[in-house]
């Protein structure tokens, strides 16, 4: 998956700024699966208006730049068509704490063990937003259009990944502090 189809993903359902398409990987639903900075984001959509994937209607704002909504062109949708209908693999687990796991034995136990402390707190801020995200889909499950469930099972994908960072830190902690005693 590239950035341009997570983007093309959010104006396939509607049409956003080029703020809110940023905001969604920042808070909203593409925090759940995807990281993309806000020049990231303004990056790419200069270059799929260049490559006619998407156009914007520019607003305008008193004493400020034009406001410019984009919109995903049929150019666009046939590129996310045309990606949607192949297969996708798993992505490999990229993940630093990894790799301090190999190296931890070189430090004190309670340098590892702040780190453990620290990146739990972080899944747990990050899962209170998630299940936020999916507060209007829980709610409306039975009356959901194909679109808003698909949405409400991705969301559900992310509570999962937070909750299990949080029991294998869990986990973790205590053996450590296991291993700590002996």
């Amino acid at each position: 998956m590239a950035l341009k189809h997570t983007i093309l993903a959010f104006l396939s359902r509607q049409s956003l700024s080029g703020y809110d398409v940023a905001k969604e990987f920042a808070e909203g639903f593409g925090s759940c699966f995807w990281k993309a900075s806000q020049q990231q984001v303004y990056a790419e959509l200069t270059k799929l208006e260049q490559q006619g994937k998407v156009a914007y209607e520019a607003i305008p704002q008193p004493g400020r730049l034009d406001k410019k909504i984009y919109s995903i062109t049929e150019q666009g949708q046939q590129e996310l068509l045309d990606w949607l209908t192949k297969p996708c693999e798993p992505s490999a687990i990229r993940e630093d704490l990894g790799v301090m796991g190999l190296a931890g034995h070189l430090v004190s136990p309670q340098v590892v063990i702040r780190e453990i402390e620290r990146r739990r707190q972080l899944h747990l801020e990050t899962l209170q937003q998630v299940k936020k995200l999916d507060e209007h889909f829980a709610k409306h499950l039975d009356s959901l259009e194909l679109k808003d469930l698909y949405m409400h099972l991705i969301i559900r994908r992310g509570i999962r990944y937070q909750e299990e960072w949080v029991a294998w830190c869990d986990e973790a902690l205590g053996a450590i502090a296991q291993a700590v005693k002996q």
